[in-house]
Formats: structure tokens, sequence, C-alpha cells
């Protein structure tokens, strides 16, 4: 007669340890801090926009984060739990102290000052991860967390030093980020990717943004290569960005877009890093099959309802961190309907709905033409006899600038600058570049930019020619 064995579970176990999972996470982000070190290091210095300390700029600043985000946690660890000896030193290498911080400084803008990613990364660690009581205890992914606070907090000192841009780019797109072209309009392909080249810059990442999110090609190699190792929940960012692609085809496909609108808002932004990175931590993302399906189908819902609803173009932050508070209560649909289906299905049908009910009401709320900028608004104006006197503002780089903008006669005599914030605006000035447009206002379209402040030069000579055309609706004049 065979005996019964007894012992304790579980008698079924994965060969992923934690420690091989976060192994796996460390090879696939080595490829895109390279990538990027390129990008936003040795580009700039090839072309003589950056010094050598700015070559090296793109690995300090991760650096940093990695350094920070140790040294806060082993703070905390030191002062407050008293770990001394053995037991601190298991302590820290058992909570993977550097992740944290070495997720912030690929998410946070390449001109993040350094104190601020230091103070970002202290966010993360006691805020985010410590007070919950450690590595496997946080509610919400320590990363994001720092990075809500600190674009909550310094958003305007970040886009005044350069924001998303490196030293190259600053002088070479029209835009801090490809999704910030989106306001009150869809947008076109002229407006929305080929400022940034074609979708081949957007899949290879040659576009401007945070460090570790522009390449989507390193994205998708690392998501096949995170699955296969079965390192992620991969149903997570598949459904993610399965659902911002299905819901912005909607979008596209009522206002006459092709195939490219969706591909250009899939590969735009944070989605991908986040999709694959952020919201398949293990900690806090659900752990149901599920749970896991219907995380990444509110989470893609939550992503476009922000992009397009609200006047923020991304919307991946804080789509992941409102579902992260939501995650008890997906695992236990989830749990439930393994012996019951049914009791899923009134959440499957509510974001099918919601999907297909958004994206219908999106897509035929908004307008594609170009014929309107809307960064663009006439505040005040004023005429006498033949003399219209226009005050205006336009969308710069960092802030909105105003201007008195005189026209007699159909031809613009003076232009004076009531308010303008942006951090390189005075370098029209020093350009004499007002001046220059007022001299070429026929041929205004050929005026160049001013080297070092592209943004807010264009933004002044888009401001002009609005002026212009809002003058000749005035006077039916072509």
């Amino acid at each position: 007669m065979k005996k019964f064995h007894f012992g304790l579970g579980p008698f079924i176990k994965s060969n992923n340890k934690t420690s091989k999972i976060m192994l796996n996470v460390v090879i696939v982000l080595i490829p895109i801090i390279i990538f990027n070190f390129y990008k936003n290091g040795i580009i700039p210095y090839y072309y003589h926009r950056t010094d050598l300390l700015g070559l090296f700029y793109p690995l300090i600043f991760v650096a940093i984060g990695v350094i920070s985000s140790s040294f806060w946690e082993f703070l905390y660890d030191y002062l407050l739990l008293k770990k001394r000896n053995d037991e601190l030193k298991e302590t820290l290498l058992n909570s993977y102290i550097f992740f944290p911080g070495l997720f912030l400084s690929l998410i946070l803008p390449i001109n993040t000052p350094l104190y601020i990613l230091v103070f970002g990364c202290f966010i993360a660690i006691i805020l985010g991860k410590m007070l919950y009581g450690g590595f496997g205890n946080n509610i919400f992914n320590p990363a994001l967390l720092g990075f809500l606070i600190i674009m909550s907090s310094y958003s305007s000192l970040i886009s005044s030093n350069g924001g998303y841009l490196n030293s190259y780019e600053i002088d070479g797109v029209a835009s801090a980020t490809p999704l910030s072209q989106i306001t009150e309009q869809i947008g076109s392909y002229e407006t929305l990717v080929e400022p940034y080249g074609n979708l081949w810059n957007f899949f290879i990442g040659t576009i401007p943004g945070a460090l570790g999110e522009t390449s989507f090609m390193l994205c998708l190699l690392a998501f096949i290569y995170l699955s296969f190792t079965k390192t992620i929940k991969w149903k997570i960012p598949f459904v993610y960005i399965s659902t911002v692609f299905v819901m912005t085809y909607f979008i596209g496909n009522l206002n006459g877009l092709g195939i490219w609108y969706p591909l250009f808002q899939i590969m735009s932004g944070g989605l991908a890093f986040g999709a694959i990175f952020m919201a398949t931590d293990p900690v806090t993302s659900p752990t149901t099959p599920v749970g896991q399906i219907l995380f990444g189908l509110f989470l893609g819902i939550l992503t476009v309802i922000i992009r397009y609803l609200t006047p923020y173009p991304e919307g991946v932050m804080i789509s992941i961190l409102t579902m992260n508070m939501l995650v008890f209560i997906l695992d236990d649909i989830g749990a439930k309907s393994r012996f019951n289906f049914n009791h899923t299905l009134i959440s499957f049908v509510l974001a099918w709905c919601l999907i297909l009910g958004l994206g219908l009401y999106i897509g035929n709320s908004y307008k594609t033409t170009d014929e309107t900028d809307n960064n663009f608004k006439v505040i005040e104006k004023s005429v006498d006899n033949q003399t219209y006197i226009y005050t205006v503002s336009q969308k710069g780089f960092s802030s909105t600038i105003k201007s008195e903008i005189t026209i007699k006669d159909g031809k613009i005599t003076n232009i004076k600058i009531l308010e303008g914030k942006d951090s390189y605006f005075s370098k029209l000035t020093d350009n004499n570049y007002l001046n220059t447009l007022i001299k070429k206002q026929d041929d205004i379209d050929n005026v160049d930019a001013v080297s070092g402040a592209t943004v807010s030069s264009n933004a002044v000579k888009d401001m002009i020619i609005n002026t212009l055309k809002e003058y000749a609706g005035d006077n039916n004049e072509k």
C-alpha cells in the first residue's frame, strides 16, 4: 500500500525568483539607457551643441537616480528601523533599493535639475515604498509617485530649463513633445508626425521625450524578452496598448485619418515604457488573469480620456496610479471568475461600452482642420481709421507669449511683447528677430528661427501669421 506524504505547501513553485526577475529587467533596460546616451549625449556633442559634461550627462542623470534611491532607503533602514550589520545588508540586498530611482530617472525630462531628481527619489522611496512597509507592501508604483510630485510641483521650472528637449533638439523641433501638438483638434500627419520626421523616427526613438520612453522598438523587444522569460504579466501591456490603439483608430477613422494615427498614439509619450515596465510592477498589479485583462482595458480607457478630455497631453502616469488603487477589486473579480465567469461580464461589458462610446464621442467632437491655430488667441482689438491694434497671445515653449501688434494699411508697423517667460526668449531680442519679422513680413514663412530658441521664435512667427489672417478676415482680404 502506498503511503501518503505530508508537507508544507506550496508544492508547485516557479523557477522565477525575485532576483532573476529583477536581473531580466536590468538586462532589457541596458540597451534603452545606451540608446538614450547616444540620442541625448553623443548626437548633441557630435554637432557641437554641448560640452564633455553634456556628453555624459544622460548617464550621470541615471546614476544620480540610482545612487539617490539607494541612499534614501539605506538612511531609512539605518536611522529609523535601527538595522545594523548583517540584518541591514540582507534587507538592502533583498529590497532592490536602486529600482525606484532608476525608473524615475528614465521617465523624467532630461532637463530636470539634479536636486529635483534627488528629491523625487526621496518621495519614491519614503512615501511610495518604506511608509507602506518596504518592498512588496506598497500600493502605488514608487517611481510614478515620485514623478507625480515632481511634475505637479516643478513642471514650470523644468519646462523653462528645456523640458524634454536635449541641446540638439532645441534647434531642430517645433514643440516639446509630439503629444503636446494635440490640443483642441485631432491634428494631421503634417502637424503631428512630420515635424519629427516620419513614423520610422517614432519607432526607432529619435523624437523628443524622456530618457527611457522614446524608442518604441526597444520597448517592444523588451516586452518580447520579458514575456518569453515570464518576467512580466504579458496580458497587461498587450491589452493596455491594444485598447489605446483601438480607441484612437475609431477617433482617427471618424476624421478620415489613416492607420498612421493610432500608430502615432501608441508610439508617442510614455505609453510603451509605462505599459511594459510600470503597469506590470509585480507588487502593484493584479495577479489573476482576468484581473490583468481588466487592468489593461481600463488603463487604456483612462489614458485616452486624459489625452483628449483634459488639458494634459499624456495620461499614462495618472492612469497607472489610479488603477493601482483598484487592484484589489480587480483581483476579487478575477478570483470569483474562476468558479463563475458571469461575475466578470458586467466589467467587460462596461469596458467595451466605454471603448466604443468614448471613441465615437471624441471622434465626432474633435476636428482635424488646421486652419485655426488653437494656441493663438485674440485678446483685444481696436481700430482707428486704417490702424488696427491687436492684443494677442500665442503658446510658446514653456509659457504664453502676449503681444501688441499694430497693422496699418495692411502692413505690420510695430510688434511689442507684453509678456513672455520662456527661458530662451531673450535670444529673440539679442538677434533683433522682431525687426526681421516686420521687414520680411511679405515672405515671413522663409524667416529662419533663432538658433537656441527655435520653439519660442516659431511661436512669435506663428503669432504674427495668425494676426495677419485675423486682419485679413476683418477686411475681407487675402
